[in-house]
């Protein structure tokens, strides 16, 4: 039952990583990016759910992968060499949404299609890298 929930939450990342695919392709640049982090998270979150811990109020992939005692957060050690894919998906949790994350303007204006297209490999990398330990629990 608890595998089944964690390949709930592995599926839902799935689908995120779609639907960002979908943006890029509509060039709407920020949401790209943005669905891109929520994507990962979400596989991130699914190996959580597999080893019965709690990390529902943590929205920064990069203190999901290494770890933070304070918030009772372990880490996933089999995901650390995607440290830097995690950070910089994180950049883009707040500016890809609000207009006051960026120095004028409107957060769409800061999006290019590159970008995005990073983005999007980050989460296909630590998507790919749950999967894979999902699979071995």
């Amino acid at each position: 039952m608890l595998k089944e929930e964690a390949r709930r939450w592995l599926e839902e990342a799935e689908y995120d990583l779609e639907t960002s695919e979908d943006n890029v392709e509509k060039e709407r640049f920020n949401w790209a990016s943005f669905i891109a982090q929520q994507a990962a998270e979400k596989a991130v979150k699914s190996i959580y759910v597999a080893r019965e811990e709690s990390a529902e109020k943590i929205h920064s992939l990069a203190i999901l992968i290494k770890g933070d005692e304070k918030r009772g957060i372990s880490g996933i050690q089999q995901l650390i060499p995607l440290f830097e894919q995690a950070l910089e998906l994180d950049r883009h949790y707040i500016p890809t949404r609000y207009p006051n994350g960026v120095p004028f303007g409107k957060p769409f204006e800061f999006y290019t299609r590159k970008k995005a297209e990073e983005c999007l490999e980050c989460a296909r990398e630590i998507i790919e890298a749950c999967r894979s330990i999902l699979d071995n629990m």
